[in-house]
């Protein structure tokens, strides 16, 4: 899933927006105020769409980074005991290299030993040839010369037993020395066999070793992907999640935005309100000033607003104060609309006529009543006409009884049933106020009965 081109775009101005864009203080007009609310309501809903958005992709890198990290886990599980069986022959490896060495160092000594016993025949076998020369210098010596040279007979069977011992005795050193090396020798021979039996263990383990490190190694490469990969996802989960607080961020802040435009908004609303109610003057609400037309007039010297023959109040003025308004409702379902093909019975595009001639006070968009217009008539009356399609005046501009100043329609918030897709006119209808010395009278007792 990917963020579109269109929100990363809203993202990037949506920076720059916070940074370099900021509105008046305090809106001079209430399109100014409805221009900020739209503005911020805008905002607002670029970023939960971008919220969206982002938790969709969220949601999903959630299931990509449980379903990878399952495959770690198995992955590593493999990888598990064959990590151990590797340390275990790692194990008997050093073993086996340890008896090696000791052997070496027991087949060194014996190596030592074997040639110390070996210098010791060198030697012996040295001074019996050296015996033997002499004697060969000197001629055979045989027991008469030993005998004739003896002083007595005593000392001539001592001579013969020494000359006897001393041979015997140069044959058994040499047999002894013999006798060890040949010994040693086995020693040796042993110790040689064993250490080879031991490498040839250890070469047998180092190959078992060897093919174990090589599968061990194939699968550490997969699971290195696959821990790239969730590091891949974990990031950007960690961007997302960002993302996701910067847009919620961004909503509190335009909301906030949102809720004190519409205050300062109201508060505006009320100043024009109570601007509309100071006429300036004072009196009894009745108007000589005429117009052209041929419009019925009350004894008070007003029309009413709308001119249909089927006209009627949608609400009275006791059914508004009711509920806080204290004005009345016009509608002429008579009126004929066409809107996409259908034709619907509405008021919505009626004409709005002055009731009487005077100046208007104000012409401008509010939230809750949409286009709106206020005129002063002169002798403390002053009317309001609220939900608008159109206004055909502005603030200053004077007005004669009768002239057409608007059209019905549904704009703003208060009207019901709100307009649709399927019929964009419903909740059509003149919302009308007189204020008469600054406070709100019956329209009902200062406009003609019947209306037209």
């Amino acid at each position: 899933m990917k963020i579109s081109k269109k929100i990363l775009s809203f993202v990037f101005a949506l920076v720059l927006l916070m940074t370099s864009v900021s509105f008046p203080a305090s809106a001079k007009t209430a399109s100014d105020f409805q221009d900020e609310i739209d503005y911020w309501e805008d905002f607002v809903s670029k970023n939960e769409a971008s919220e969206e958005a982002t938790q969709k992709l969220i949601d999903a890198l959630d299931e990509q980074n449980s379903a990878i990290s399952a495959e770690v886990a198995d992955k590593e599980k493999e990888i598990y005991p064959k990590r151990v069986e590797i340390n275990e022959l790692n194990e008997q490896i050093a073993t086996l290299e340890k008896r090696i060495t000791e052997l070496s160092n027991e087949i060194t000594k014996i190596e030592t030993q074997t040639e110390e016993q070996n210098k010791k025949i060198d030697e012996i076998y040295d001074v019996l040839g050296e015996r033997l020369c002499a004697s060969y210098m000197a001629g055979e010596t045989s027991e008469l010369e030993v005998f004739l040279s003896a002083t007595s007979f005593e000392d001539f069977l001592t001579r013969s037993e020494l000359l006897r011992q001393v041979a015997q005795h140069d044959n058994e050193v040499v047999s002894g020395l013999e006798e060890k090396i040949k010994e040693l020798n086995e020693m040796l021979e042993d110790l040689t066999a064993k250490r080879t039996e031991i490498e040839e263990s250890k070469v047998k383990i180092e190959t078992d070793k060897k093919e174990r490190e090589e599968k061990t190694a194939v699968l550490e490469k997969e699971l290195a992907v696959l821990q790239k990969k969730e590091n891949k996802i974990v990031d950007n989960l960690n961007r997302q999640n960002t993302l996701l607080e910067k847009y919620q961020n961004n909503q509190s802040y335009g909301n906030e935005q949102i809720a004190k435009t519409e205050r300062e908004m109201r508060e505006w609303e009320q100043q024009v309100q109570e601007d509309a109610g100071n006429s300036g003057s004072t009196g009894d609400g009745y108007v000589s000033s005429g117009g052209n037309h041929n419009f019925k007039k009350s004894s008070k010297g007003y029309i009413s607003p709308i001119q249909d023959k089927s006209v009627y109040y949608s609400a009275t003025y006791a059914q508004h104060s009711s509920r806080g308004s204290k004005s009345v409702d016009f509608c002429a379902p008579a009126n004929r609309v066409f809107t996409n093909g259908k034709t619907y019975y509405t008021t919505n595009g009626a004409k709005i006529y002055a009731v009487a001639g005077g100046t208007v006070v104000t012409s401008y968009v509010q939230k809750t009543g949409g286009n709106v217009i206020i005129i002063d008539h002169g002798n403390g009356m002053r009317t309001l006409y609220a939900h608008c399609r159109v206004r055909y005046v502005s603030a200053g501009q004077r007005v004669n009884q009768g002239d057409v100043i608007a059209l019905v329609g549904n704009t703003g918030t208060a009207v019901y049933p709100r307009p649709t897709s399927s019929n964009p006119v419903a909740g059509s209808h003149l919302h009308f106020q007189m204020l008469l010395n600054g406070s709100p009278v019956n329209p009902e007792k200062y406009l003609p009965s019947p209306l037209v």
